[in-house]
């Protein structure tokens, strides 16, 4: 039980500091996120134009990070992104999975697919301990209204099935 309420303690966290690009609901459990949203193009900040693309993947990979961190903030030290639809406007749905973990550091894997479910994006993203602490939920007593439709837990050990048995590449 205390792995729910870390998980929506984190959901609380990203509501209240409102993503303008989430949209939808977000699921969270064991190294895995999923955040529902919209993109509406690129707006012009003061000299870099922002990508939407960018902050969505960098969201949900910072939920699944935080997934399997419970002990204090992770900051994101690198993070590689590639758009395959830098054009694509309207509903997508954001994936990201913890592919490797190093105690206390995650390598993530991100996914924006689009509403006929292609890929418009993915990245890979490198956290480390920020030597922060996780702030206090924001909304504890919105616990009850959890529906438990969380995704199922990311593996991180990739295994392999041989004929001369199994295979841990890890």
């Amino acid at each position: 039980m205390v792995a729910q309420q870390h998980y929506q303690r984190l959901k609380h966290l990203y509501s209240a500091a409102s993503s303008e690009h989430a949209t939808g609901p977000v699921d969270i459990s064991y190294g895995y996120a999923e955040v529902v949203g919209a993109i509406d193009g690129e707006t012009d900040r003061a000299l870099v134009p922002h990508v939407p693309h960018q902050q969505l993947l960098a969201d949900v990979a910072s939920l699944a990070a935080g997934s399997v961190e419970k002990e204090g903030r992770l900051s994101l030290e690198r993070f590689n992104m590639s758009v395959s639809q830098p054009d694509y406007q309207g509903s997508v749905q954001a994936n990201a999975e913890v592919v490797l973990a190093e105690p206390p550091r995650y390598h993530v894997r991100a996914t924006l697919f689009g509403e006929d479910g292609n890929e418009i994006a993915e990245a890979l993203a490198f956290f480390e301990p920020s030597g922060e602490a996780l702030p206090p939920d924001p909304a504890p007593e919105a616990d009850a209204e959890a529906d438990g439709t969380a995704p199922p837990p990311a593996p991180f050990m990739p295994v392999h099935v041989t004929r001369y048995g199994s295979l841990c590449l890890n």
